[in-house]
This record gives C-alpha cells, structure tokens and sequence, in this order.
C-alpha cells in the first residue's frame, strides 16, 4: 500500500492506527491529528510518538507534493477538507457517526437522540468538497433507545467503527463506492446546538 495518512482524534483513530501498523511499516504511517486534542479521549499524538510513527502538520498537507498519490483517512478530524487537499489523495475517507445520508453535520448522535430515532448507524465514505456527502463504502447500523444517553451511543459508534475499520482499511483502493440518496439527508451545523436541550451533553444530568 502506498503511504497513509491518518487524520483524527481518539480511541478508533487509535484502533485505525495499530491495525494499519499490524500489515504495514511504521514509515508509511503518517499521522495528523486534531490539535489541540481533547482531554476525554486518548491521544493520538501520544499514541504516534510511544510506536515512532511521524506526526504532520495540517498546513504541510496543504503546502506539500506528498509524491505518488496516498490514501487517507479522517476519524473525528475536525477540519474541513478543500479539494487542493482531496486531490493530493488516491482516495480520502471519512468516519462518519451517523447512518448518511441522514444526519450529515454536527452532533449527529445528539440529534438521533434528541429526534427519538430507534436506528442509528456509523458511515465510512469517500470526502469530497461537500459536508459528508461524498459516495458511501460501507456502513454498520445498530438499535437505540431513549433510554440510551449519548456517550452510550457514542460508544456504540466506536464499536462498530471498530467493525468498520477491520472489515475495510487494508482495501480502502479498491473498494465500490455508492452514491448517497441526497433527497434523504438531514443536515446540522453549530448554529443548531441550542436547540439539542438535554441532548447536548454526554449525559442529561
């Protein structure tokens, strides 16, 4: 596999990182993460530095020729990606918590919850210059309840994310993509997280 880049945060950017480092060499593994990283998942700077995998600015993505065509991966990055950076990619993937081409945006287990959905589901798809509307690879869905707070289905999102990434990562080339059905999306931005109520936080207490 030619190089890999892998954008994110946190405990499945992790589990992203060491499968890929169980086929691979470290030297091919190249490793931008969100910055600064938050303090309630694991680092994934820690995680680069303890297994001497090189760590990458954002900007040098951007400024750089990465040589022949990589492939990449973003899970939970919080940067919008620009199609000078796509194009620099033989494909570039997303992680997305959200069963698309519903809840595209922000907060998309908040609002699952908060609109009393009984599915939710986790998505890896292709990044294009949209906001998660690039072509589906593959997808888990699971049950949910109102019962459930969101760092319960959050952790669901990182099980099955799990599920995601062993059944795809070493063949994210040659994957069949599919289109997403855009008549079906729902879409969040930040501009609607007032309107979450108790759903805005891990838990309602």
């Amino acid at each position: 596999m030619n190089n890999f880049y892998l954008f994110g945060k946190g405990e499945l950017a992790i589990y992203c990182g060491e499968k890929y480092l169980s086929k691979y060499p470290h030297k091919n593994l190249k490793i931008i993460p969100t910055l600064p990283e938050p303090d309630w998942t694991e680092s994934l700077s820690s995680w680069a530095k303890n297994n001497q995998v090189e760590l990458i600015n954002f900007s040098d993505i951007k400024e750089s020729n990465l040589g022949e065509k990589p492939i990449g991966i973003s899970i939970y990055y919080d940067k919008i990606f620009k199609k000078q950076v796509i194009d620099k990619f033989i494909r570039l993937c997303n992680i997305h918590n959200g069963p698309l081409p519903k809840y595209r945006g922000m907060n998309p287990v908040n609002w699952a919850l908060k609109n009393n959905e009984v599915r939710h589901g986790i998505t890896l798809h292709l990044i294009d210059e949209g906001i998660d509307t690039g072509e589906i690879l593959d997808q888990e869905i699971f049950s949910i309840n109102q019962g459930m707070e969101v760092i319960d289905v959050y952790q669901l999102c990182i099980k099955k994310g799990k599920v995601l990434i062993d059944n795809n990562l070493l063949k994210l080339d040659k994957i069949t993509s599919k289109p997403q059905d855009h008549s079906k999306s729902l879409y969040y931005s930040k501009l609607d997280y007032e309107n979450l109520g108790d759903r805005k936080d891990f838990t309602r207490n």
